[in-house]
This record gives C-alpha cells, structure tokens and sequence, in this order.
C-alpha cells in the first residue's frame, strides 16, 4: 500500500526532534515533480550535521536493481575484517563466469585474472554484473548461504527491509517467492538505504579502514546521472558524492552520501513503475531523481533553483582524430529542449516526430583542429547546421567538414549544433529566441574555457553555415541571433528554401560573403536571391549550380570555400 506523502511527513516529524516543523516547501516540490515527471517516488534524505531529516514514502519498499550492490560490497568488507576474506586474493575468470552475458568482464578472456577487490571495483564503479557474481561467490560455499551471509549482515546494521534476493542472470536460482517475483535481485526502502550511509559516513559500517575504501570506491562511481546532476559544483569549495546507481526496466534508484562544505547530507531516490523506458540521459525518471536530489539539497543548504550548474570537465567527451580532436557536451543554450516543440510536432502530412528523441537531444560537438590558436581579438568559429532527417554525429561522419578544415589549415572552432533529431522539421528551437545564438556561443566558448582550449570567451569571427533544412537555424541566427556583427561569412548547402530577407537584411547592412552550391529543385530561390542583392552586393554573393546529389552538396563545396577564406581564417 503507499502511503501518502503527508502521513509519512508526519512520522518523521514524530521521530526527529531535529526536522523542520514549519518548511513544508520542499515536500510541494517534491510532489509536484512526481506528479509532472511521473512513476511511484519514495526518498529520504539526512543532513548528518544536524540531524535533521526530510522523507517521502520513505519506509515503502521498492527494487533496488543495482544499488543491491552497495550492501553485498559491505558484507564482503566485514567478511574481510573479520578474516574470512583477502582483498588480494586472486580471481580467475571461467567460462561459467562469462555465460550470464553482462558487464565489462564477459568479453574478456576465459582465464583472466584480477584481485577480488577489483571485481569489488567493477561491481560498483561500473556496475559490472559478472563482477558482481565474482564476489557473491567468494562470499560462501552455496548459494543460500551466500544470500544468507549478506540479509544477515544487514540485519545486524538495522537494515529490516533489505535483502539479497538472489545472483545476477541467474535464473536458475531465482525463487519463486513474493519478493522474488516483485522485486527481481534485490528489495529496500529509501529508509534502510539511509542507515547504511550514515553508518558508512560515521565509519561504523565496517572497519574505519574499511569504511574508507568503500567510500573511494563509491566515489568513483561513473554514471552521475542523478543525484550529483544538478548539484552546483561550481558554487562549492568542494562537492563529492559517494553513490551507487541502479537502473532496470521501469526502476531507477540512486543512493549517496553528498560532501561538501555547505551540507553533508546522505539520501536515497527510488523511483518505480515508471513508463518512461528510454536509454537516456533525459529519460524522465532519471531526471526526477536529479530534481529531486537539488530539492534536499535546496532544502538543508538554503539554495534556490533546479538549474544543472554541474558543467565542467568531467561532461565533456574528448576523442582524438587525425587533424584535431572533436568533442562532444550538452548545452542549456543548445537549440533543443524548446517550448515550442514540447508536445513534439506533427508535419501537415500527418507525420509525427514525438518530444523524444527528436527534440530533447541537447548536444554540440566541437572540433579543434591541430595548430588552432586563439587571435588577441578572440576565437573564430564555424557553426553548422544539419538538415532534415540529421544529426549532429552523422554530419561529424559523412560531410567531411573536419577534414576540410584541417586540409586548408583553418584557424577556428566548428561548431556542429545539434537540431531536430533525425525529423522533417527546419525549426530551430533557442536559435529562434531574441539571442538565442549569442547565449550558445558563450556557452561554447566558456566550456572550451574550461577545457583549457582557449584562454577567453571573446569571439573574432564567425562563419555560419547551412545545410537543406539549416537554412532556418542559419537565417534566424542572423537576424535575432544577437551577434550578428561579428558573422563576416555565410555557407549555404543546397539551402534557400525561405527566410530570404534575413540573408539579404544582413548581407546588405554590411561587408559580409554569402557562398550557396544548389540543385536543380532551388534554382529558381537562387538566381532570384542573387539578382536581387547583384547592385548592392556584387562578388560578395557566390553561388553555383551542381549537378551532384543534394546530401553531397556539403562534402562537394565546403573544401573549395574554406579555401576561398581569408587570411584572418587561415593558420600561420
């Protein structure tokens, strides 16, 4: 039975002298986000200072997936502080072990070998499932008494309504019981989870040394999808969390102890029954459980917002290739999320390109090419924006503009903006703001900041460019995009299906070049476009007809442009 948020608000207020009494914002905003975000939340959180407590739905139980892991790591550290187990000992990957199909560990080779303290460390850090079979089966001789060892460590912890349910991918030990059939590998409460953590906070979980262990490990914990998501980093003078994830089916749970130097706080989310299934960083649950997380901070530090300022060096992708390297973050200033395409968008043909994944992929990919300096002026940039049916990723693979650039030896950042995912739509979300560009290339350039690629945010130059359907992004970054001084050059793929004025108010306000290649089926949008500017722009518009195929034209023309650049692009 749940049990309603208000009751269990009133326990805890029964049971802790030290919870607020009067504050009741935070459990609004709790219930207003589930009731937005959707799926069944249970959470607890303690402020290990004072002592205070806020919960909901706290003694309710639910599966733990993965965060099971975090009390087999425990018992496995008072086998070992009891003598009953080495850290050091050595495990041999089998066969056997391999058949369950799961985790980093199955694709290596029968017969590797490591210490059982690093299965320990693949079982949290990454979560790996065959590292975790590795340590469960050092803990006893049998199945039943490994379970048995774990539940009965738990027990002793004051951990009631946790339990091992049985080993991972192992169907033929799973037990038809209730908790075996409801809850899968493992059961708790948001509670329990609690009480684990603050015993691992104050060092009695285990051994101190032990306990120490056990929070390095947790520490680097690589999925931080959650709880640390919006905690703001940058405004601490240190900010950890020692955590461990779990994610199946329609069960997402995170449960941490949260350091810093305004509050240390442990806390546990646990959302379930929810029907968002998507293998994403915006599926819906997941971002509940982070928006939950920022409420109890917000609640026991006396900080305000929901804003993720949690961007710095770890959410930046680096990949190395020939002539740079590329990568890739998520920007609030990116043209998606937007408002406008909340519901998704249905096209007059009656196609329907629903909210995800085609309108809440926020990603920019940069690329710096090798010998890129930033001028005393500031940093040339080169945006692009795809066409209908793209993507960021697939203009990076087939439209050869990185090779390009380093085969003419530019001297700037491309920018490859993230648009309608792979939809028949032109509309450009933020770009499409009052500002909306300016906002995106500050923030491109604080994160390169960041990444120590360039010392400033100030900017030079910038060459927008369009392919098809980009034309839009392209057209609306010129005339709202709140720094259109500073494009000296636009590049346009095949693309002039509209907005004209914005590429002509632009180009005749100043001393700008327009480059356009085009297929037969806008022929008629070019030559028109151009004998109207040819008095007033003369050779500052460039345009040729190509009989190549039209998702060629960008691989066709951006060498011969890039070529045709000034000396301000060029590398020295």
């Amino acid at each position: 039975m749940r049990i309603p948020g208000s009751i269990v608000l009133a326990l805890v207020l029964l049971s802790s002298a030290s919870s607020s009494q009067t504050d009741s914002t935070w459990l609004k905003e709790i219930q207003s986000l589930e009731s937005t975000y959707g799926g069944h939340l249970g959470m607890m959180a303690k402020n290990l200072k004072t002592g205070e407590t806020i919960a909901y739905n706290s003694s309710e139980r639910f599966p733990t997936a993965s965060v099971i892991k975090l009390p087999v790591m425990a018992a496995f550290f008072s086998l070992v502080d009891q003598g009953r187990l080495d850290t050091n000992a050595r495990v041999t990957l089998t066969a056997e072990d391999k058949k369950p199909g799961s985790g980093v560990l199955q694709f290596l080779s029968e017969g590797s070998s490591m210490t059982v303290l690093d299965a320990v460390r693949l079982m949290i850090v990454l979560s790996d499932n065959t590292g975790t079979n590795l340590v469960l089966d050092r803990l006893g001789s049998s199945h039943d008494e490994r379970l048995k060892i774990v539940n009965d460590f738990l027990v002793t912890k004051g951990l009631t309504n946790t339990h091992l349910l049985n080993r991972l991918y192992s169907w033929n030990t799973k037990r038809n019981s209730p908790e075996g059939v409801r809850y899968g590998i493992g059961v708790s409460t948001p509670e329990d989870m609690v009480i684990l953590l603050e015993s691992l906070y104050k060092r009695t979980l285990a051994s101190p040394s032990s306990c120490d262990m056990m929070m390095g490990i947790l520490k680097q914990q690589f999925y931080d999808d959650i709880i640390p998501r919006y905690l703001p980093a940058s405004e601490c003078k240190y900010l950890d969390v020692a955590h461990k994830t779990g994610s199946v089916a329609e069960t997402k749970v995170d449960v941490g102890l949260v350091l810093s130097d305004r509050a240390e706080i442990a806390m546990a989310i646990f959302i379930d029954k929810h029907p968002d299934h998507a293998e994403s960083i915006e599926n819906r649950a997941t971002v509940l459980g982070a928006q939950v997380a920022r409420v109890a901070w917000n609640h026991f530090t006396g900080m305000t917002g929901l804003t993720d300022h949690r961007v710095d060096a770890g959410d930046v992708d680096w990949t190395r290739i020939p002539g740079g390297s590329w990568a890739i973050f998520r920007s609030p200033a990116a043209p998606f999320p937007h408002k406008e395409r909340a519901n998704g968008y249905v096209r007059t043909d009656g196609t329907r390109y629903p909210r995800f994944p085609h309108y809440t992929d926020s990603s920019v990919i940069v690329f710096v090419p090798e010998g890129f300096k930033e001028l005393p002026t500031g940093s040339n940039l080169i945006v692009h924006f795809h066409g209908h049916m793209g993507d960021n990723l697939h203009v990076l693979e087939s439209d050869s503009l990185t090779q390009a650039m380093t085969a003419q030896k530019i001297n700037a950042l491309l920018v490859l903006v993230q648009g309608p995912y792979r939809a028949r739509d032109s509309f450009s979300g933020k770009m499409e703001d009052e500002g909306g560009f300016r906002r995106l290339v500050e923030d491109v350039l604080t994160t390169m900041q960041r990444e120590k690629i360039v010392k400033s945010t100030a900017v030079n130059r910038i060459c927008v460019s369009g392919f098809s359907g980009g034309y839009r992004p392209a057209a609306f970054v010129l005339a709202k995009g709140g720094i259109s001084d500073k494009v000296t050059d636009v590049f346009l793929f095949d693309a002039l299906y509209a907005n004209e004025d914005f590429f002509v108010d632009w180009l005749l306000k100043g001393n700008g070049r327009i480059y356009g290649a085009y297929t037969d089926h806008l022929e008629g949008e070019y030559t028109s476009f151009v004998a109207g500017v040819k008095e007033k722009a003369g050779n500052r518009v460039s345009f040729t007809k190509t009989a190549v195929p039209h998702d060629l034209v960008p691989r066709t023309f951006i060498g011969q442009w890039l070529s045709r650049l000034d000396r301000g692009w060029k590398q020295e």
